[in-house]
């Protein structure tokens, strides 16, 4: 079972990386907003980039458990990537600093970019996976199934981050643009994937 002090890090750290971004947050800042000693945050990581690279990780663990939560709900791949937009909008909506650092700061060193990569990769096949199935069903029409899921992918991270972006502070406007959110990568999607 993990420490319940590394929730708390966690929570500090997606606080500081989203405000001040990876190369100017400090360790000092992050155990202020932990209310913890940075010796206690050294105890769990070794580094900054430590700590940074087991956020993601478990941030992007976080948004494929998700993701096939809603996924299992159905059993049709079309039903299956309409759960997958909504998983995706909603976890982004829900962890909007979270969706920042997955999406701005991920991209940094090597180290980090491999990390980064390994875990996305993890969640771009799981869309592959559906649009797999759709292919064999009959119900898609795709020639190139992974790129097209990352392109779901990226297409969905970036409206997301748009929206955050843009509607910082207006969470009733956030929450509300969600269903236009979804409507709009479903039209985009659907529009090209499926057979007639």
């Amino acid at each position: 079972m993990r420490h319940e002090k590394v929730d708390i890090i966690f929570q500090a750290a997606v606080q500081v990386f989203a405000e001040s971004g990876f190369d100017q947050a400090k360790m000092d800042d992050i155990a202020q907003a932990a209310g913890v000693a940075k010796g206690t945050i050294y105890y769990h990581f070794k580094s900054k980039e430590e700590l940074f690279s087991a956020l993601m990780d478990e941030g992007i663990g976080n948004l494929i458990d998700y993701a096939k939560r809603n996924i299992s709900l159905h059993s049709n791949p079309i039903e299956q990537l309409h759960a997958l937009v909504h998983a995706h909008i909603q976890f982004f909506i829900e962890n909007k600093k979270l969706a920042k650092l997955l999406l701005s700061e991920a991209f940094g060193t090597k180290e980090r970019q491999h990390q980064f990569r390994v875990r996305i990769l993890e969640y771009i096949r799981l869309i592959e996976n559906i649009l797999r199935d759709g292919i064999q069903s009959g119900d898609l029409s795709i020639v190139h199934p992974h790129e097209m899921a990352s392109a779901i992918f990226g297409a969905a991270s970036i409206l997301v981050l748009h929206k955050i972006y843009s509607l910082e502070g207006q969470e009733k406007e956030m929450e509300e643009s969600a269903n236009v959110m979804e409507e709009t990568v479903r039209h985009l999607l659907f529009n090209s994937l499926m057979n007639k």
